[in-house]
């Protein structure tokens, strides 16, 4: 069996360093970081509920509350009545958040192009499909989002 020549400790501190750098990054935002986080997860799954959001980015649904309450204020999304419950409402993107998603994206792109710009194509396919792998290895299985808790029970 082949030995790995990197320890977890080094791998961690890797990881440390990368999301660091990544952290710490210039951007010309018109909103903060856990807001591009919450326009960025409504662009990519559509409509959802509150508490659906929250558990997808993994805040409380008070604190999902009011980062929601922000951006509607400022018109980035808007709420409709769930039509599966009328007593609900799903939260969906606006034409306004998908503008401010699309230059925080631009402006990450350019920043990537700009760091990665001696890395060959092949170098940027490895690297992408590692990180693929290695966000893959850490996902919890989740139950399947079709179906509310109280039917997940049901069918167990």
């Amino acid at each position: 069996m082949v030995q790995p020549t990197t320890s977890t400790d080094d791998l961690l501190r890797a990881l440390f360093r990368l999301m660091q750098q990544v952290r710490q990054a210039p951007h010309d935002d018109v909103v903060e970081r856990p807001a591009l986080i919450v326009l960025a997860r409504l662009k990519e799954l559509g409509a959802l509920r509150l508490s659906d959001l929250a558990v997808d980015v993994c805040l409380d649904v008070s604190t999902m509350s009011r980062h929601v309450r922000a951006l509607e204020e400022r018109g980035y999304i808007e709420r409709a009545t769930d039509p599966a419950d009328g007593r609900a409402s799903l939260l969906t993107l606006t034409a306004a958040g998908r503008k401010v998603l699309a230059k925080a994206w631009a402006s990450r792109r350019a920043w990537m192009d700009q760091s990665l710009a001696d890395w060959s194509v092949q170098d940027r396919l490895i690297l992408t499909d590692v990180l693929e792998r290695f966000a893959d290895a850490l996902t919890p299985a989740q139950p399947s989002r079709s179906l509310r808790p109280s039917e997940q029970e049901k069918s167990a």
